[in-house]
């Protein structure tokens, strides 16, 4: 059936098929996830991420920089001689500096002088203060020194380990607190995203130079880690298998404030002389200084997410930063990305499928993958880095996968579409040419026949509130119905015409009882109505509402049109009448209009009603016109009550008494009752004084 085949199970069956593409999409997307560049593609959209929001304000103003910078290289010896080091340790710790951290490996004996290592370290023991060291995987190295071991518990199973290190020389690694390895590692595409904060060594569990420094400068709090999370005082950070802390960087380089080693020597000679500071020392009260390389010929430069030339040492920075404020970065989990893909893979299909308009639903589907991203960017914006690549991607093939199919399935059910309308033929006319071939030639005869014509009240209206794909899938089930009905009662359908329906009952088979059927016809149409509205209206659809006009006369049957061309048809003044008297039904508020020709020809099983006699548009006899109530079995009370009133009425109408015909019209509530008696109102004043010139017809003025 038609209507199987274009139902809302259809719809139903196109949205699993749709959701099926984007479970598959997923599954293929989720298989390129695990490839490298898939990765690095996830990497790099952190990165851009990063770009779009930089938070330089939310930098630790109280970090400051000493950086060797080349116009310090340009200026000082080199190697710069320890004994500056060491006088500008204690500068800053006259300035109130929190904690000082060396990002400058002293591994060699002082060219200059062995004195000034010792002093170095002597002001080194001296305060809070940091060094690096190297921490190597192989065993050729110094033993990791006590002060290279920290007090924390914990699982390690999972650490990097390392064998031996490389410390600062013996005569100032002696008096430092502690010390911090440097040994970061870039991610495959060479930017520095994380710094590990532990490492295992034969002696102990040694901190990265953040760590050590951050641990010093809270006073030395509890430290652990338990349940992938770094805790250290009252924060608590998410870290990898291998205790790698995911950095959250506020800026490019030169987001924390810095001064050229220079400058601090500037103010340790004014200092000397009773010259005015050049430096605001206020800067190290509290502060947490790093110190090291910034110049190029150093090769400390590494490349960041904003930056593809950083000072290593401000990594560090960013690393004290996010200890010391708990601020870190949490790479979500890949369930969430498998999660996440699925919801926008389904949705997309969802949107792309359920939406009758293809582009338009095209449209919405590319939402979910939008929503994904701005969800992604705010979640980052709390330190929450969820992936986005493949989940975007698998959006993206099932927008893609899900739309060609969409478009094939389209243009196979167009076709289908066209292919019903075109077996949209009576079977008894198939039979009459299979027998008779030679009736394939123009001409036709004379038969009294009965037509029928049918109209959908406002479709034009209908038809603009519905997509192109509900319009015809709301007309097939429409014409599907009313056509059947037509088909068992042995008429022929002529044509369609959008939403009317044309057809006939007396040919090509002569029918004795062609009127009867045509009533029994349009009656059943109407119950059909009923019954199809109450689905239509629970499916979203409009409510249908047709108007049907008949007709009963001779008229010319045959096949008509061109000698290539043509079509079995019916033609003659009695046909146009059935086309007028279907319209004619708006006048009244009528469903069946017939003429009396239709109400004699037919059999008592009918209920009629009489309604006017009028003159319809191209045609000048009058013609009495009748509606059709119902079957003899299926008359009420009420209807028979209406039908007595209306038809007193009728008479004081005919008769010109339009006054009284008014009064009796008003008792009646129906349409044409209250047509009747409004037009009753209007000739009373219109014919007030000229009576005799009635002559009971009315003339109906439009189509």
């Amino acid at each position: 059936m038609l209507s199987d085949r274009f139902s809302p199970g259809s719809r139903a069956r196109r949205i699993l098929q749709v959701l099926l593409i984007g479970l598959l999409s997923t599954l293929f997307a989720w298989s390129l996830s695990n490839l490298e560049f898939a990765d690095s593609l996830e990497r790099s959209t952190l990165d851009l991420r990063f770009r779009l929001s930089p938070t330089p304000l939310s930098a630790d103003s109280s970090i400051v920089l000493i950086l060797l910078d080349g116009g310090s290289m340009d200026q000082l010896p080199f190697p710069v001689p320890r004994q500056l080091y060491s006088d500008v340790l204690e500068l800053l710790q006259d300035w109130g500096a929190n904690a000082v951290g060396f990002d400058i490996l002293f591994d060699l004996p002082s060219v200059y002088s062995v004195t000034e290592d010792s002093i170095f370290g002597s002001v080194s023991s001296d305060g809070r203060t940091v060094f690096v060291m190297s921490l190597l995987q192989r065993e050729d190295g110094s033993p990791v020194p006590e002060n290279a071991i920290i007090d924390i518990s914990g699982d390690f199973s999972d650490l990097d380990s390392a064998y031996s290190c490389i410390p600062p020389c013996q005569m100032i690694a002696r008096g430092i607190p502690l010390l911090g390895s440097s040994n970061d590692r870039q991610d495959p595409d060479g930017v520095f995203r994380n710094i590990r904060l532990l490492s295992a060594t034969p002696s102990g569990i040694a901190p990265s130079l953040p760590v050590a420094l951050a641990w010093l400068a809270l006073d030395k709090p509890e430290m652990y880690v338990d349940n992938a999370q770094f805790i250290i005082g009252e924060n608590s950070f998410p870290i990898d298998e291998g205790c790698r802390l995911q950095l959250k960087f506020h800026g490019p380089a030169g987001t924390y404030s810095s001064l050229p080693l220079v400058d601090l020597v500037a103010a340790l000679n004014a200092r000397a002389t009773g010259l005015p500071c050049p430096v605001d020392s206020s800067l190290f009260d509290g502060a947490f200084v790093l110190l090291g390389y910034a110049a190029p010929a150093l090769y400390d430069l590494k490349p960041t997410p904003y930056s593809a030339q950083c000072p290593g040492v401000e990594v560090l920075a960013t690393a004290l930063d996010n200890l010391l404020n708990g601020d870190s970065m949490y790479h979500a989990r890949s369930w969430v990305a498998v999660i996440t893909s699925l919801l926008v893979s389904m949705f997309a299909a969802l949107f792309l499928s359920a939406v009758k308009k293809i582009p338009l639903g095209a449209s919405l589907a590319v939402l979910p993958p939008l929503l994904l991203l701005v969800i992604s960017f705010l979640l980052f914006r709390r330190g929450i880095w969820i992936d986005t690549v493949w989940p975007v991607s698998s959006g993206i093939l099932t927008i893609l996968s899900g739309g060609i199919f969409l478009f094939s399935s389209e243009n196979r059910r167009r076709q289908e579409i066209r292919t019903a309308f075109s077996q949209y033929l009576s079977p008894d006319v198939v039979a009459q040419v299979t027998e008779h071939p030679e009736t394939l030639v123009l001409g036709g005869d004379r038969r009294v026949m009965t037509t029928f014509f049918s109209d959908i009240r406002g479709f034009t209206g209908i038809s603009e509130k519905l997509s192109p794909e509900d319009l015809v899938s709301l007309l097939n089930r429409y014409l599907t119905a009313m056509t059947d009905i037509i088909l068992e009662t042995g008429g022929t359908v002529d044509k369609f015409e959008g939403d009317a329906i044309m057809a006939f009952w007396g040919a090509p088979i002569h029918l004795d009882d062609h009127a009867e059927r045509a009533c029994s016809a349009a009656l059943q149409c109407q119950k059909e109505h009923i019954e199809m509205n109450l689905q239509l209206t629970a499916e979203g659809y409009p409510e249908l509402i047709t108007r049907i006009g008949l007709s009963t006369g001779e008229m010319v049957v045959g096949n008509m049109g061109s000698s290539k061309r043509f079509d079995y048809t019916v033609m003659g003044s009695t046909v146009n009448l059935g086309s007028r008297l279907e319209g004619a039904n708006k006048v009244y508020g009528t469903s069946i209009m017939v003429p009396e020709e239709t109400c004699i020809n037919s059999s008592d099983d009918f209920i009629f009603r009489e309604l006017d006699t009028i003159r319809v548009v191209g045609q000048k006899k009058p013609v009495n016109v009748f509606e059709l109530i119902c079957i003899q079995d299926d008359l009420t009370d009420s209807q028979k009550m209406v039908l007595e009133y209306y038809s007193v009425a009728l008479e004081l109408y005919r008769a010109g008494r339009f006054k009284e015909a008014e009064e009796k019209f008003a008792l009646i509530d129906d349409a044409p009752s209250i047509v009747m008696a409004e037009r009753c109102r209007y000739l009373t004043e219109e014919h007030r004084n000229n009576e005799k010139d009635w002559d009971g017809i009315f003339n109906l003025t439009s189509k």
